[in-house]
């Protein structure tokens, strides 16, 4: 799958290199991707004309360049750029990844300057790229539903040896899988009792996942935790008597909640 996969993006660069709005020097100024004719060879034909090697740059880097940047700034967050560029135009190739195979699209991205070494214009020559590179800005939302019973004995803040493990999965992901922006912590509880306790529960269950992400090595600034005692119910359960049977409906509605924003 990974050939496949990069030989696409491959051949799809054979078109690349002929369209820049600006001219390449061959008379191909302002030239569409249509005016090229279809290149078809068998993979294992592909001379080293056909391939385009490209960089790992970070999107979050990528989306630094603007207006007020300098060609110093271009310098420190992108690199050197590549063999075509110019004092008027530096040229990137950059893969952009697909899927979950370690897949790449290579794509080139070019950065224009004025006489004043300032940053005027910076686009993606091929639209699929640019769509590409909008889809791996957006940060991905990960919603991890812990139960309170499991994390905790009952009218405890105490975390138990079962809610350690469930957690330990949970920092796993964070830490292992993704470039991390911000986690936030819900701790809920349901109806049964007073509603000041039930906020001040719920609080002190959600500062204690919070301390243990941390100490599995969860950044401490970028996770904060409240308390929103039974305002969010997901199930709604009828009796005002506590019972086991009314104890065991509203079961979901004690939880943790732990909200993951970051990207993959």
């Amino acid at each position: 799958m990974r050939i496949v996969t990069r030989a696409i993006a491959t051949c799809g660069l054979i078109f690349l290199a002929g369209c820049a709005s600006t001219g390449d020097g061959n008379g191909n100024q302002g030239r569409q991707p249509s005016d090229f004719r279809d290149v078809a060879v068998e993979i294992p034909e592909l001379g080293r004309e056909f391939v385009r090697r490209g960089s790992f740059i970070s999107p979050a880097a990528i989306s630094q360049i603007n207006t007020a940047a300098s060609r110093s700034d271009v310098l420190d967050l992108l690199g050197a750029p590549g063999d075509e560029s110019s004092d008027e135009w530096w040229f990137y190739n950059v893969n952009l990844p697909v899927g979950n195979a370690g897949d790449y699209l290579v794509c080139q991205y070019r950065v224009a300057f004025d006489g004043l070494d300032q940053v005027v214009a910076a686009d993606w020559r091929r639209p699929q790229c640019q769509s590409r590179y909008n889809e791996l800005l957006q940060p991905d939302v990960q919603e991890i539903t812990l139960s309170s019973d499991v994390l905790f004995g009952y009218d405890s803040a105490e975390i138990s040896l079962e809610g350690k493990t469930e957690l330990d999965v949970a920092a796993s992901v964070v830490v292992e899988k993704i470039k991390l922006d911000r986690v936030l912590v819900v701790g809920h509880t349901d109806r049964i009792g007073p509603d000041a306790y039930n906020v001040s529960l719920s609080k002190r269950r959600a500062d204690a996942v919070r301390n243990y992400l941390v100490s599995q090595g969860v950044p401490d600034y970028l996770v904060t935790a409240e308390g929103r005692g039974a305002a969010e119910p997901v199930v709604v359960c009828d009796g005002t008597r506590v019972t086991a049977a009314l104890k065991s409906c509203l079961q979901p509605n004690r939880r943790v909640q732990i909200t993951i924003h970051g990207q993959r």
